[in-house]
């Protein structure tokens, strides 16, 4: 699988819980953003946080809020409003781009909690 280049692959990987994906980091007080790739499929379980909005540059995401699942394609886009409980599967080979609302949403590997 294609994944990031060598410059986004240098950013702080971010300690996901999510077996499959690999999130790079970069974060501001005014919130955050996380390149995504899914070399294997994953599963993320329901949670919730800050808003969201997110793109799909390859691959799926299978994303599901409370009854409604919506599959998300490449060049397609997604938004979550403030702590709406979410879940997703994703495809082997999908790439991500999330952008958080929250500046504390993800921690990066070996940073202080």
């Amino acid at each position: 699988m294609d994944d990031w280049p060598d410059w986004i692959r240098a950013l702080p990987q971010i300690a996901t819980g999510v077996p499959g994906g690999r999130g790079h980091l970069i974060s501001s007080p005014n919130g955050q953003v996380v390149l995504w790739s899914f070399p294997t499929s994953a599963r993320v379980p329901t949670h919730s946080h800050g808003p969201q909005i997110g793109v799909v540059l390859t691959g799926q995401v299978h994303l599901s809020t409370g009854t409604t699942t919506r599959i998300i394609t490449a060049g397609q886009h997604f938004s979550l409003d403030d702590q709406i409980p979410h879940s997703a599967l994703v495809a082997a080979g999908t790439l991500v781009i999330e952008v958080f609302a929250d500046p504390d949403r993800h921690t990066a590997m070996g940073s202080p909690s």
